[in-house]
């Protein structure tokens, strides 16, 4: 799977980190726990989701549909962007918390 499929690695990390920053951020808003803790304390519920959606990922193309079909608003750039973006924001929350030494918000 190379990073010009649709569905590659970049895509699939992309939909992880974005799963990961919504979650690490409510969990942090709700709890005041950093995102190490966090993990620490959910590991196998964490990979378990994110081994559910990376190869949920892999369904439709598997089936033969074209990935990069639109849906509305819903299209394989804007996705990508957001990916990319929550891939960034998601190393800079770590980067952030691990230098502070305690949750952001």
């Amino acid at each position: 799977m190379a990073f010009s499929n649709p569905v590659g690695p970049e895509t699939i990390n992309g939909r992880l980190a974005m799963l990961g920053v919504f979650a690490a951020i409510g969990a942090e808003l709700a709890t005041g726990q950093d995102f190490i803790t966090q993990f620490q304390g959910a590991a196998p519920v964490v990979l378990t989701t994110w081994a559910v959606i990376a190869a949920a990922s892999l369904v439709p193309v598997l089936k033969g549909a074209d990935p990069t079909t639109a849906f509305g608003p819903l299209t394989h750039t804007a996705e990508m962007a957001n990916g990319r973006a929550a891939m960034l924001g998601l190393a800079a929350l770590i980067i952030i918390e691990l230098t502070k030494g305690s949750a952001l918000f």
